[in-house]
């Protein structure tokens, strides 16, 4: 993963982590509604999460089944994570 984009997601908070978080450990693409009903949140406020993701290049829309709309992430939280870790440690 590019730095501009490391540092596009560690500087993310709240819904937009929680959403993009989400959507990193998911095994399929999730529909909006999925989303809004895992994490408690209200479904127009996913959409506006989902909206800035992608246009920062963190979340993708995929198809499901051909026929609705699901969101997938572009990113490995976890792994990005791990990276930030061992950049930590050669510091130290």
């Amino acid at each position: 993963m590019s730095s501009q984009l490391d540092d596009t997601v560690l500087r993310l908070r709240g819904g937009s982590l929680k959403v993009l978080s989400l959507l990193s450990i998911s095994h399929r693409p999730l529909r909006p509604s999925e989303i809004a009903e895992l994490l408690g949140m209200q479904l127009n406020d996913v959409g506006k999460y989902l909206v800035r993701l992608g246009s920062k290049g963190l979340v993708s829309k995929a198809n499901i089944n051909g026929n609705s709309s699901g969101y997938v992430s572009n990113v490995d939280i976890l792994e990005l994570v791990l990276d930030h870790e061992r950049r930590l440690r050669e510091l130290e």
